[in-house]
């Protein structure tokens, strides 16, 4: 299983996949509020799927949006902090 964090201008997608097949997804429009909503959105995600975090493989970020902006740096920090703890 995989998670793919989407960003595209104030829309966010959380898609879980399995291979290339999407099996679920949670979607919200961004109002400054990424690291608020994102941790309870990947639990629901999962919780809905009846799987751990344990079971996803690899968490990904898709943006299209400038790195430079704030939603864009804190997104990639959380995906390079996920999977590095799952790596540890």
């Amino acid at each position: 299983m995989q998670i793919e964090l989407l960003l595209k201008e104030k829309n966010v997608e959380l898609v879980l996949r399995d291979n290339d097949h999407e099996v679920d997804h949670i979607q919200w429009t961004d109002e400054n509020d990424l690291l608020e909503r994102f941790f309870p959105a990947i639990d629901d995600l999962l919780t809905h799927n009846n799987l751990v975090v344990g079971d996803v493989s690899d968490f990904v970020l898709v943006a299209d949006i400038p790195k430079g902006y704030t939603t864009a740096r804190i997104a990639r920090t959380i995906i390079k902090t996920l999977n590095f703890a799952r790596h540890a």
